[in-house]
């Protein structure tokens, strides 16, 4: 959605009120480039979206399937980032996520070439025919996804990448452009791709 009939839309509307059938958020604020995108699948709605206190969020969620779910604690910082959600991202309290950060909780296509050969068929047939909503039928069935955990105090840098199935421990620092593959450490910093760690915090836990 162009970002400034985005930004109108939530302004005369309200973020609460606009999302409502997804959304539950205590008392936090929204820069203007927040949004909850749906790309649901067929069945039955049960996506949830929620959101804790004094949390100040400009991030765009993409809810990918039916089940989809994100839970954002309490003071709870996140640019210009994005959630990508088929089944479960989670955030902690007192955590600082810069700008640029992509959390992705799936492989998004089957590692079989064969079934992504019907994703490009799929998405087409669905763009044509379901109001450019080409993820329809998408046959998730095939794709593998594991919940993102990122746990309190965690500091996540700068254009980073979160990936399925992985937890930030508590405290921890994610160097900008880092791609985390594998869980982090309480305490701990890690940089690079994929994401090592390159120092222990000297810090009372």
């Amino acid at each position: 959605m162009n970002k400034i009939i985005n930004y109108i839309l939530s302004k005369l509307i309200g973020v609460k009120r606009r999302y409502k059938s997804v959304l539950d958020a205590g008392e936090s604020k929204f820069l203007p480039n927040f949004s909850i995108i749906k790309n649901r699948v067929n069945g039955i709605q049960k996506e949830r979206v929620q959101i804790g206190n004094q949390c100040l969020l400009g991030t765009t969620i993409i809810l990918e399937g039916d089940t989809s779910k994100v839970k954002i604690g309490d003071r709870v910082y996140m640019g210009n980032s994005s959630i990508i959600c088929k089944s479960s991202v989670s955030f902690g309290n007192d955590i600082l996520v810069a700008w640029g950060v992509v959390f992705y909780d799936h492989d998004s296509h089957s590692l079989d070439y064969r079934f992504r050969d019907e994703d490009v068929k799929q998405t087409y047939i669905d763009y044509v025919n379901e109001k450019g909503n080409y993820l329809k039928n998408k046959n998730w069935n095939v794709v593998n996804s594991l919940p993102i955990v990122i746990e309190d105090h965690a500091w996540i840098g700068a254009e980073s990448m979160i990936l399925k199935g992985v937890t930030i421990g508590k405290g921890a620092i994610v160097g900008a452009r880092s791609v985390v593959t594998k869980d982090v450490p309480p305490f701990t910093v890690v940089a690079g791709n994929p994401a090592k760690v390159v120092k222990v915090l000297d810090i009372q836990q």
